[in-house]
């Protein structure tokens, strides 16, 4: 059957190429990115109130998380974000004064600063000002010391200030940004202004203009310094571009620099984060800027963009420069008639990128992990729409890639390989599948052998819609659009449920018209997944993926792999090692082992367990390179990377 496959193929292949040699697609360059895979089923409560919420991660690896609420208040978390603790209200609103929008860092010498913005109501007094002020703690968070006055603007909002955020520089200065309308008393103008302070925050330099644009109002500050190490870029909400709205917009200097010359509305140190062209509709204020530990930057602000007029959460990656942001996802699943408001980023974990919003009464976090591309390991998974974790998919739980912010179901996938197959297992959590028919629910799998930068679908594309009944819709590419195919060799198992459906599907070598995958194999991928009604359909894509446009999936990488489960150390054994054969697994130490950890390349935790012997017994985990954390019954803590293959 393969083989006939093969062959109707290759006959399809030639009649297809010589009728679209002359028509030759539209070649581009390929997004080479990453983008975010959120994992949205789920956000974490943060605070059951309050809002304009930031989380940073501790030198001890705790995470901490600041936000207004009847003053400011501070948590902490010691298992990166699961549950966090009791609040804390570290600053009080008094004498008619809400203190408002923290910020917060924690300084290389170990010092923890919050900063927020006192804002006097009405009536207001000469003796109340819209201020810039800060707490700092010197013991890690245990107690905070005296408030320090930065800077007083005016008592009236007309000549107020907004909105801190902090930055160290390599050489110690501490920098302190905010939005500063006090120098403009008559025409409602905005400009972003800094305080500089030498010794860790105690005292503070009178504020210098970092960016202005005359007749608009530069907003909402939020400065990294990039990985080059000598560049400061800052996020701000700009409404000078013309869009009667606020743009994401970065302003920069070099260190060496360091502002000297304020960045004016016409400045080549001024430029759009989001091309408007990419995203006409991406306006919108609160940006907020990180850096990833590869250099990409990432970006986010709120905007009412396909969300009936009320504001979401949009997130970006930008390049290492803090330009060309593409990828746009929108990480919680916020409903149409809600809005999520004030929003923030954090990088945790080596990596992880932390979405905190204000929605639904209180403040709330999901995780998402950056992908440039996928990872396919060598495995023999049993088709039968179970998931196992010794099956051989990428991840333990096969939930290397997540989707479901846009469509409100929840999709995990993974994917594996062997000589004979490429492996996709899906899981799409929905209460209301429709498995056939109009308007069903439809997972869509799309290949591309060679890896086309091309913006139609190749000879070497191909696609494969099935529904949670496993019906199967398999389409090639004939240069120019889809053409459907008649027969498949795809093997699918399906399994429903009330709460959600499973698929595991099967795509042989043959049907793709290619020999077996070996590593380094050039080939793309995608998936989409459309959530139907019976009346209706939402469809959610990866980010920046188009369905019909190859050059936009993303890159496979395929591991190295054999018949049988290995292991490769990274490092010569010390106090304790892996052996890996044979369908087992086995941590052994020169003593009794007391807890054992094992920790994916995302920092995700993938296996708790204590013990009371030498010798533990682990579940084969795919192929991939994970860290071992071990305590020993003598004290002892270690921890060590291992490569599976």
């Amino acid at each position: 059957m393969h083989i006939n496959t093969f062959l109707q193929r290759l006959m399809l292949i030639g009649v297809v190429l010589a009728s679209s040699l002359a028509a030759s697609a539209s070649k581009t360059s390929p997004y080479s990115g990453s983008r975010i895979f959120w994992d949205s089923r789920s956000p974490i409560v943060v605070f059951d109130g309050g809002g304009y919420a930031r989380v940073m991660e501790l030198q001890d690896g705790r995470l901490m998380a600041c936000c207004e609420w009847s003053g400011i208040r501070i948590t902490y978390s010691s298992n990166k974000g699961k549950t966090w603790r009791t609040p804390t209200t570290i600053v009080t609103n008094t004498n008619n004064v809400p203190n408002c929008v923290p910020d917060m860092i924690q300084l290389r010498d170990g010092t923890i600063i919050v900063a927020y913005n006192p804002r006097p109501s009405a009536p207001y007094t000469d003796d109340r000002r819209y201020s810039i002020r800060l707490k700092r703690s010197t013991d890690n968070g245990g107690s905070w010391g005296p408030e320090i006055v930065v800077y007083d603007a005016g008592p009236q909002p007309e000549i107020g200030c907004w909105e801190p955020c902090l930055l160290e520089l390599p050489t110690g200065e501490l920098q302190l940004y905010f939005a500063d309308e006090s120098p403009y008393d008559t025409n409602g103008d905005q400009q972003i202004s800094i305080c500089r302070s030498f010794d860790q925050g105690l005292t503070w330099s009178a504020p210098e203009c970092v960016s202005y644009r005359a007749g608009f109002r530069d907003g909402m500050p939020v400065p990294v310094l990039l990985q080059d190490s000598t560049t400061i870029a800052v996020a701000i909400e700009d409404n000078g571009w013309g869009y009667n709205d606020f743009l994401p917009t970065i302003v920069r200097t070099s260190i060496s620099r360091n502002w000297k010359t304020p960045v004016s509305g016409g400045s080549g140190s001024r430029n759009k984060a989001v091309d408007y062209n990419y995203c006409p509709t991406a306006t919108g204020g609160a940006p907020y800027l990180r850096v990833l530990p590869n250099g990409e930057t990432v970006l986010s602000h709120q905007s009412t963009y396909n969300h009936s007029g009320n504001q979401d959460m949009y997130v970006y990656v930008g390049n290492s420069s803090a330009r060309s942001f593409k990828a746009m996802s929108s990480p919680f699943p916020v409903p149409q008639d809600k809005k999520a408001l004030w929003n923030s980023l954090a990088v945790v974990d080596n990596g992880v990128v932390v979405a905190v919003s204000g929605y639904s009464g209180g403040v709330k976090m999901v995780k998402g992990y950056p992908k440039s591309q996928f990872e396919v390991p060598f495995a023999h998974p049993s088709v039968d729409a179970r998931r196992s974790t010794s099956e051989g998919y990428y991840s333990s739980l096969a939930d290397q890639i997540m989707l479901g912010s846009e469509t409100e179901t929840y999709t995990y996938a993974d994917l594996a390989y062997d000589s004979d197959s490429l492996y996709v297992f899906c899981r799409v959590y929905d209460t209301k599948i429709v498995a056939d028919g109009d308007n069903a629910d439809v997972v869509g799998i799309s290949i591309d052998t060679q890896s086309a930068a091309d913006t139609a679908p190749q000879t070497t594309s191909f696609r494969y819609d099935i529904t949670p009944s496993g019906t199967i819709t398999s389409y090639q590419g004939s240069g120019r659009s889809w053409r459907q195919t008649e027969g498949t060799a795809v093997h699918v198992a399906a399994v429903k449920s009330s709460a959600f459906y499973t698929l595991e599907i099967a795509i042989p070598w043959t049907e793709l018209g290619t020999a077996a995958a070996t590593a380094g194999s050039a080939m793309s991928f995608s998936i989409q997944v459309t959530n139907g009604n019976g009346a209706s359909q939402v469809v959610e894509h990866i980010a920046d993926a188009k369905r019909d446009g190859p050059y936009t999936w993303m890159p496979l990488n395929f591991l190295a792999g054999d018949e049988e489960t290995g292991i490769r150390q990274l490092s010569e054994p010390a106090s304790f090692w892996l052996e890996c054969k044979q369908g087992s697994c086995l941590l052994h130490a020169a003593e009794d082992i007391h807890h054992v950890q094992v920790v994916d390349l995302n920092g995700r935790s993938l296996l708790s367990m204590q013990s009371t012997c030498p010798t533990v017994c682990l579940p084969i985990l795919a192929r991939g390179i994970y860290t071992v954390n071990v305590s020993l019954a003598g004290g002892k803590s270690l921890s060590r990377k291992f490569a599976i293959h």
